[in-house]
């Protein structure tokens, strides 16, 4: 019995996918460690005003911003997967997605 051709596709898609999942979860966990002691320049000439403010909404948004981020990625390449004739689109979409939630917690920091 042979199995189908798009099978191994599917598979390759499925270790890729994961790969790319295991290197965004330590990428956050990174970010979220190094966000938890960002806020230790404030008051000093190397914080920003934007991060530095006495409401703490920035500071939550450079934390949790690349865990929202990694969901709605993980959203987007699990309906472009299902929904998709090529599932590497929605897989390229999703890393574009999750691509901007560290950048905006770097940028929120770094200003």
């Amino acid at each position: 019995m042979s199995l189908p051709a798009s099978r191994p596709s599917r598979v390759v898609f499925a270790v890729v996918a994961g790969l790319l999942l295991a290197v965004a979860v330590a990428v956050n966990g990174l970010l979220f460690f190094g966000m938890a002691f960002a806020g230790d320049s404030c008051g000093t000439s190397a914080g920003t005003a934007r991060f530095c403010d006495d409401s703490g909404v920035w500071m939550l948004v450079a934390m949790f911003g690349p865990w929202v981020a990694l969901a709605a990625a993980v959203v987007t390449v699990v309906l472009g997967a299902m929904q998709a004739r090529r599932p590497w689109t929605g897989l390229a979409v999703g890393v574009l997605v999750y691509a901007a939630g560290p950048a905006l917690a770097l940028f929120t920091v770094f200003g």
